[in-house]
């Protein structure tokens, strides 16, 4: 029997959980429903402190599909859509022996966990922060060439254990703010949270302005790192100057002006806020900002 360890205690970034439906999460509006298999469960054994999982191979693991088992059902928030990103601890080993493959803390959501290992979307639907899954993945699954490369039978499987660390929010959620400032860009939004500025004919403010458009019920952000979504438009030229909605949700404030960085420290976790930073000769640029959430303290030290 060999055992592969995980001790990670920095957060290597990249760029997304276990179940349990306690509230009765829906996954883009179906209800949830695990199917944990009670054969994998047996056959993996998985010890250590949450985020260390330490993985052991009882008997050797051989799927014809991918399959995935609860070990460890949290109490946080659920993953509802395919784009919605957790942090996680990911160990990888060698299903037939227990070899160790690969093991990082990073952030998944489910359409970018699948991409990197197929068919693990399935196991992380519904997942709940504070979750322990196994995923069995059969080597006939994996991208071409990486069965082999990582020492994988034909018929062997390559077994992941996923611990949930944190769930980030889909798109700001909280109570909408009814603002009374005229000429000011108006912001509508998709069902997945992402937000069309409609700029006004007026001229651009000449100082900033910043307004509340959604007032999140999370913790104050404060001296935290945020996690978050943006978008950026030009108020002369109506276009989009910038936006994460369309990749990895962004995890450092360095890109944005130190206006909106300070806009967000001031703001609650589901808060969507909406800044206007004037430039030279009457332009302005507005950013809209979702804030999905802040990473842990113990993840980003050492």
């Amino acid at each position: 029997m060999r055992k592969s360890t995980a001790a990670l205690s920095a957060l290597a970034l990249s760029a997304l959980a276990l179940t349990g439906c306690s509230a009765a999460p829906s996954f883009d509006g179906a209800s949830c429903d695990r199917s944990s298999s009670e054969g994998l469960a047996a056959s993996v054994d998985v010890s250590g402190a949450f985020g260390t999982p330490d993985v052991s191979i009882e008997l050797p693991v051989r799927a014809s599909e991918v399959k995935y088992a609860d070990l460890i059902v949290g109490d946080g928030a659920p993953i509802t859509t395919e784009t919605q990103n957790a942090i996680m601890t990911r160990v990888l080993v060698n299903g037939d022996t227990g070899e160790p493959i690969h093991s990082a803390v990073s952030l998944w959501s489910p359409q970018s966990a699948t991409t990197e290992l197929p068919g693990v979307d399935e196991a992380l639907k519904c997942a709940t922060e504070g979750s322990r899954i196994v995923v069995a993945i059969p080597s006939g699954d994996l991208p071409e060439g990486m069965a082999e490369q990582v020492g994988l039978g034909a018929d062997d499987s390559m077994v992941a254990v996923y611990d949930i660390r944190y769930t980030l929010l889909p798109k700001a959620e909280g109570n909408d703010v009814f603002n009374t400032t005229r000429n000011l860009p108006s912001v509508v939004r998709a069902p997945d949270g992402r937000p069309g500025i409609i700029v006004p004919d007026s001229a651009a403010p000449k100082s900033t302005i910043t307004e509340t458009l959604i007032a999140g019920e999370g913790e104050k952000v404060g001296d935290g790192a945020p996690m978050f979504n943006y978008t950026a438009v030009d108020w002369a030229g109506r276009s989009v100057t910038g936006t994460s909605w369309d990749g990895a949700v962004s995890l450092s404030t360095e890109s944005l002006p130190e206006d909106v960085t300070k806009a967000l420290s001031k703001a609650t976790i589901g808060s969507q806020v909406m800044v206007v930073v004037p430039g030279e000769a009457g332009a302005a640029t507005v950013y809209v900002v979702d804030i999905l959430g802040v990473i842990p303290e113990e993840l980003t030290q050492g």
